[in-house]
């Protein structure tokens, strides 16, 4: 449900109301400057601009969440080279390993819905990191395993992708 007033405009979303700026009305026409109306008022809202506060939070939080995600997926090819030079297994297995990760970021998505119900984004978020993070420290010591590859690069991963 939207509300308007005369200086703002509120919209209701359950027990928050957001406020937004006020509008900004185009300066009247002045044939003597040469001014075109439209143009100006173009201009004086380009010069209103936010000035971020806690979005650029959120703008960080967001870089980082996709740069352990994004960045460690795609870097397992890296990974797989040495560990199929170092004679571990074959790269049908180690390709495996290296994709289910990714594959269970769409296979948990109903549970980590609910468990985002539970918990609420933010939590959900820095869960997913730490597994993350947790994953890729125990692969660590797991290099010489496949089945300890399987649980750590495979499922906790995936798990913290989702």
């Amino acid at each position: 449900m939207a509300t308007a007033t005369s200086t703002t405009t509120a919209i209701e979303l359950g027990p928050h109301t957001v406020l937004q700026r006020e509008p900004i009305e185009a300066p009247k026409s002045d044939s003597s400057s040469g001014i075109d109306p439209v143009l100006e008022a173009s201009r004086l809202a380009d010069s209103d601009v936010p000035d971020g506060g806690y979005g650029w939070v959120v703008v960080a939080s967001c870089a980082i969440l996709s740069w352990w995600t994004i960045g460690t997926s795609y870097s397992w090819g890296v990974i797989q080279g040495y560990l199929v030079q170092d004679g571990l297994s074959t790269p049908a297995v180690l390709s495996f390993v290296g994709a289910l990760g990714p594959t269970l970021l769409a296979a948990v998505a109903i549970l980590n819905s609910r468990i985002m119900r539970m918990i609420g984004l933010r939590y959900t978020g820095m869960l997913g990191v730490f597994l993350i993070g947790l994953a890729e420290i125990l692969a660590g010591f797991a290099v010489k395993s496949i089945p300890g590859l399987f649980i750590t690069e495979g499922v906790l991963l995936g798990l913290g992708f989702g």
